[in-house]
C-alpha cells in the first residue's frame, strides 16, 4: 500500500489530493485539507451582533455571504424583517462579491485548463503568460475585478470584509452620486461580459468536452424563489435530472441533511448512494428561466455534451455574472432604495435558534445558531458549499484516476489531471476549514 500526496495548485487555500495506490492500482482518491479552524467553538458565548463581524473573517472571498447568511440567522431569532432597501443593499454586495470571485476563479484557475484541454496552448499558462497571450480579455476581467471592489467601497464600506452590514439591515443610506457611480458600474460589468462571453464562445463552443469531465449521477441542491434566480431569498430544493425531487424551507433542512457539531463532513439522508452538488452548476439546473433573452441566446451554441460537463461551470459562471449585472442595474432603479428608514430595534429574542440561508458563489451557505436559557450562544453550525461538494469531487476525480493510471501507468500525469476537476469545482477552502 503506498500513499501519494500531492499539493493542489490554483486554487483558493491550501488542499492536497491524496492518492491510495494498492497492488499497483489506484484505491482511492481524495481532496482534502488538514486545518481546522474552529470558528463555531470559539463563536460560542460570543456576542450575537460580533458574530457577524467575526464570520466575515471565515473567508477573503465569501465575506459578504458569510456575514449576510449570520445577519439572517440572528434576525430569524429577534423574528423580524429588514426593510426592502437593505434587502437590495444585501443584493448588490452579493453581487459584487460573485464578481470578483467569479472572475478570479475563470482567469487566475479555470482559463490556463480550459485552453490546455483543448489544446489551444502547449502548457497551462502562468498568469503573466496568459496576459500576453490573451491581453484584452485579460484587462476586461481584471476591469471585473475592479467593478467589484469598487461597489463594494460604494455601498459595504470597504472593498473586503464589509462594515455596513449588521443585523438587522444595512447601516448606509446611498446617496444619489453613489446611486449614480454604481449603474456606471454595472453598465460597464455587462459590456466586459459581453465580451468575455463572446470570446468563450468563439473558442469552445464549437469543442466537444473531454467524457472524462461529465458529471456522474448527482442531485442538486440550491435556493430557488418559485422556479427564478435568487441567491438572497426563497426556499431550498433538490432537483435530480429534471425532475424536481423536494421543496422545503430552511427550518426543515435537518428533515434532509445534518452534521456532527464540530465536525466537518454533511450527511444526507437518501435512500440512494447519489451525492449532492451545490453552486453554479445546480442553480443553472434549478432555474427554470432566467427572463432573458440574450441568455438564452448565449446557452444555445452549446450542445447537450457541454451540458452535463463539470467544465460547463466555467461557462455558467459567466452566466450568473451578467444575469445579476442585468439585475443590478433593475435594483438601482428601484425607489425602494431611496428610501430611507430606522433600522429596527433588536431587543426580544423570540426564538431560541436562528438559520441564515443564502447562495455564496460557491453554493448554498447555511449559518444554524442556537441559544441556552440565558439568551448566550451555545451551539452553531455552518454547512458551507465545498463541504456539500466534496464526496461527489472525490468520486470524480477517483473514476477520473482510475481509467488515466490504467492507461498510461503515469502517477505524476494523475496527479496533475485530477487537479483540473478540483478547479473546476472552484472549492474554497477557507471556508471549509471554518
Amino acid at each position: 500500500m503506498l500513499k501519494v500526496v500531492d499539493v493542489c495548485k490554483r486554487v483558493e487555500g491550501h488542499g492536497e489530493v491524496k492518492i491510495l495506490l494498492q497492488n499497483d492500482e489506484i484505491s482511492t482518491v481524495n481532496f482534502e485539507f488538514e486545518i481546522y479552524r474552529r470558528f463555531e467553538n470559539f463563536l460560542i458565548g460570543k456576542n450575537l451582533f460580533d458574530i457577524p463581524k467575526i464570520a466575515s473573517r471565515i473567508c477573503g472571498l465569501c465575506y459578504a455571504s458569510q456575514t449576510i447568511a449570520s445577519c439572517k440567522a440572528i434576525e430569524n431569532i429577534y423574528n423580524i424583517e429588514v426593510s426592502e432597501q437593505s434587502v437590495l443593499l444585501r443584493r448588490l454586495l452579493m453581487s459584487a462579491e460573485l464578481i470578483k470571485s467569479h472572475s478570479m476563479n475563470f482567469f487566475f484557475q479555470t482559463l490556463p485548463d480550459l485552453l490546455t484541454i483543448f489544446n489551444l496552448s502547449r502548457k497551462a499558462f502562468s498568469p503573466y503568460e496568459l496576459i500576453k497571450y490573451y491581453p484584452q480579455l485579460t484587462s476586461s476581467l481584471y476591469d471585473l475585478i475592479k467593478v467589484g471592489n469598487e461597489i463594494n467601497e460604494l455601498f459595504g464600506g470597504r472593498s473586503v470584509h464589509l462594515i455596513s452590514l449588521i443585523p438587522g439591515g444595512v447601516i448606509y443610506s446611498p446617496s444619489r452620486k453613489n446611486i449614480i457611480l454604481a449603474r456606471k458600474y454595472f453598465q460597464k460589468a455587462l459590456v466586459l461580459l459581453e465580451r468575455i462571453i463572446e470570446k468563450f464562445i468563439q473558442l469552445f463552443a464549437n469543442q466537444t468536452p473531454p467524457k472524462e469531465f461529465d458529471l456522474p449521477k448527482f442531485i442538486s441542491l440550491a435556493l430557488t424563489n418559485h422556479g427564478n434566480y435568487d441567491r438572497y431569498s426563497g426556499s431550498l430544493r433538490f432537483k435530480e435530472n429534471d425532475k424536481n425531487l423536494i421543496e422545503f424551507e430552511k427550518q426543515n433542512y435537518s428533515t434532509y441533511f445534518d452534521k456532527e457539531i464540530n465536525l466537518r463532513g454533511i450527511d444526507f439522508y437518501f435512500e440512494n448512494e447519489k451525492n449532492v452538488m451545490v453552486g453554479p452548476f445546480s442553480r443553472f439546473n434549478i432555474v427554470e428561466n432566467y427572463g432573458i433573452d440574450e441568455i438564452t441566446t448565449y446557452l444555445d451554441y452549446f450542445n447537450k455534451s457541454w451540458k452535463n460537463n463539470i467544465l460547463f461551470t466555467n461557462f455558467i459562471r459567466l452566466l450568473e455574472m451578467y444575469f445579476e449585472s442585468y439585475q443590478n442595474m433593475q435594483i438601482l432603479d428601484d425607489p425602494s432604495l431611496n428610501v430611507k428608514k430606522n433600522l429596527p430595534s433588536l431587543n426580544l429574542v423570540e426564538n431560541k435558534e436562528g438559520i441564515g440561508v443564502i447562495e455564496a458563489p460557491r453554493g448554498t451557505l447555511i449559518h444554524h445558531y442556537h441559544l441556552n436559557k440565558s439568551n448566550v450562544v451555545d451551539r452553531i453550525r455552518f454547512f458551507i458549499a465545498t463541504e456539500f461538494n466534496i464526496p461527489l469531487l472525490n468520486q470524480m476525480i477517483t473514476k477520473y484516476a482510475q481509467e488515466l493510471f490504467e492507461i498510461t501507468g503515469d502517477i505524476n500525469l494523475v496527479k496533475k489531471n485530477v487537479q483540473i476537476i478540483i478547479r473546476a469545482f472552484d472549492p474554497c477552502i477557507s471556508c471549509a476549514t471554518h
